[in-house]
């Protein structure tokens, strides 16, 4: 948050590094966003009469199905996949009942449950960076309405395992409890549990386009369910919730496997030459999967994270839970920005 309020005043200060020139390690984006050729292809795509007809989701929502391999009655698209947790929380979430998550996660789940009168219960992840599943099995009781899991869990913790999800899988399933498989890491940590839907019909899997594809300012995600799941979840949506150039530049990426890979390999360089870096100078690190490492500055971390963005123009997190006290959090991209933050940070946490 302090580093937030910071990134804000000096934005005011000084406008004409507002953006530009500020380099953003903090919000797990992709660094420097699409290569340019696609952006103007893109672009080109945006005509006045494309501009003055109403979003049409079908052709996105085929091309999902088609990559999946699911039908589109098992899709919705939404304003990001934040605005796919309101309307599950909306339409599943029983007042007085309880949500179940680790912690810490990420905040909106905690948002949407107070929002709807939902006890966020809590797991709170050990002092070595591990989940408790035993705890998280026992708290999942009649009173459970929706459990949530991100896999990674962001802003830490390891990834679940196959036998993990199916532990929870059948204990939610037993107590009538909706489950929440949050992938928006997925293509950084590659293992997905989608397979699940063919079996088990009260799981969500949730998908974002603003990590690895690149175009968080497009606010476009998508929930893979039932159908029955999903009708309920369309139902809450409003008619016109995602606009037309998010469904454009959605579909134009998802069907673009070669800048599929070329993305994954861009940010897998740049996040192993970090890693060898943080080894060699002997930083503690921790990374389990998703686009960011969570670094243990030798001098305080909000003095590292305050002259990173004062004197290197890096904005980068910090945290108010005790279990990251010390710690500074860096989003992973191509290795030109690693070596950028990595040159910035040796100047600055000594």
């Amino acid at each position: 948050m302090y580093i937030n309020q910071l990134i804000d005043k000096l934005e005011r200060k000084y406008p004409e590094c507002n953006r530009k020139g500020l380099l953003r390690l903090d919000m797990n984006e992709n660094p420097g966003g699409l290569p340019l050729d696609v952006m103007n292809e893109l672009k080109n795509k945006i005509t006045p009469e494309f501009l003055a007809t109403y979003p049409d989701k079908a052709p996105l929502l085929e091309s999902l199905a088609a990559f999946h391999q699911v039908v589109v009655d098992n899709i919705a698209i939404t304003d990001g996949s934040e605005m796919a947790l309101k309307y599950i929380f909306e339409a599943f979430g029983r007042p007085e009942s309880e949500f179940l998550s680790v912690s810490p996660t990420f905040e909106m789940y905690g948002v949407y449950a107070k929002m709807y009168g939902i006890t966020h219960k809590k797991i709170e992840i050990t002092k070595d960076f591990d989940i408790d599943i035993k705890s998280l099995l026992d708290n999942i009781t009649s009173e459970t309405s929706i459990v949530s899991l991100l896999n990674p869990n962001n802003p830490i913790g390891r990834p679940y395992t196959d036998e993990e999800f199916l532990l929870i899988a059948e204990k939610t399933k037993a107590v009538g409890a909706l489950l929440i498989i949050d992938e928006a890491y997925h293509y950084f940590y590659s293992n997905t549990q989608i397979g699940l839907l063919n079996t088990y019909d009260h799981i969500i899997v949730l998908r974002t386009f603003s990590k690895l594809f690149s175009i968080a300012a497009c606010r476009i995600g998508y929930a893979i369910s039932s159908a029955k799941i999903i009708k309920l979840i369309n139902n809450a949506r409003p008619t016109f919730d995602t606009n037309s150039i998010a469904l454009l530049f959605a579909n134009e990426l998802i069907n673009n496997k070669a800048l599929l890979e070329h993305l994954i390999n861009e940010e897998l360089t740049g996040r192993q030459y970090l890693i060898s870096e943080l080894e060699k100078l002997g930083y503690t690190y921790v990374y389990n999967g998703g686009n960011y490492i969570t670094i243990k500055t030798n001098l305080d971390a909000n003095v590292v994270a305050q002259r990173l963005l004062t004197d290197k123009k890096i904005s980068v997190k910090t945290s108010g839970y005790d279990i990251l006290q010390g710690y500074i959090r860096v989003t992973t991209g191509d290795v030109q920005y690693m070596k950028v933050f990595m040159d910035s940070l040796c100047d600055v946490d000594k």
